[in-house]
């Protein structure tokens, strides 16, 4: 006999997310959006405040507490940790801002950030959740069956791209943002499977195309001492 899932579980996490994404928030607006009963979204607000994941302000709406982001540092298996010295290494190299993606399925979630000291500088959150697309990116070093399966911006990417990408090892991308430009270069799992990038992002009015290359090259270092030092991680 199959095993059911369990409704209210699912809609506290619901209630926990559309929470996360529209704090503060009062339970009527709340209920609306996550198209939750009002009373069952109260029950499950009282219930997540009595655990600390979350707390009602003075003026009655709801907000996260630091409960969440002390379960994600164990995202991973220490992989943040792990890499953490190599981003701050990059980024004194570099003076750009490091970021280290992990990938979750065909998203790419920001574990890390080092940002550039430079006034002019690229910054991304902690958490920020991206699709992976058909790009010539981390794709590069997936299987067929797992590219084929991705959405893609403008055109498929062709297999000489995508191959010329892995022989530089490391890839850039100038097309996806108005004023940004990003190389980077994937971490390995000990079954040699992509699992997150070190990626250097900068202002287009810094870097051209060509300065990027020499960040992917630098990226690409940075990705190769992280795989050797995360193979005794269980990832």
């Amino acid at each position: 006999m199959a095993v059911k899932t369990i409704q209210s579980v699912h809609n506290a996490l619901a209630v926990l997310e559309t929470l996360a994404a529209h704090q503060p928030i009062g339970v009527s607006a709340l209920a609306r959006m996550a198209e939750i009963d009002k009373t069952a979204v109260q029950r499950i607000l009282l219930t997540l405040g009595d655990a600390g994941w979350i707390h009602q302000l003075d003026t009655g709406d709801w907000s996260i507490t630091s409960k969440a982001l002390q379960i994600g540092t164990h995202y991973t298996s220490g992989l943040r940790e792990l890499a953490h010295p190599h981003l701050v290494q990059l980024q004194r190299d570099t003076d750009e801002t490091v970021l280290l993606f992990a990938r979750e399925a065909n998203t790419m979630v920001v574990l890390d950030t080092v940002d550039s000291s430079q006034v002019l500088r690229m910054t991304v959150p902690i958490g920020m959740v991206v699709p992976i697309h058909q790009g010539a990116a981390i794709d590069a070093w997936m299987s067929d069956d797992e590219r084929a399966a991705l959405p893609h911006l403008v055109s498929v990417p062709s297999a000489s791209a995508l191959a010329t990408v892995r022989a530089n090892g490391y890839f850039v991308i100038d097309e996806m943002y108005p004023n940004a430009i990003a190389a980077g270069a994937p971490v390995f799992d000990r079954r040699n499977r992509p699992i997150a990038t070190i990626t250097i992002v900068a202002p287009k009015a810094r870097v051209n195309r060509a300065a990027a290359r020499r960040l992917g090259e630098c990226a690409a270092a940075t990705a190769a001492r992280v795989t050797d030092a995360a193979t005794g991680l269980h990832i």
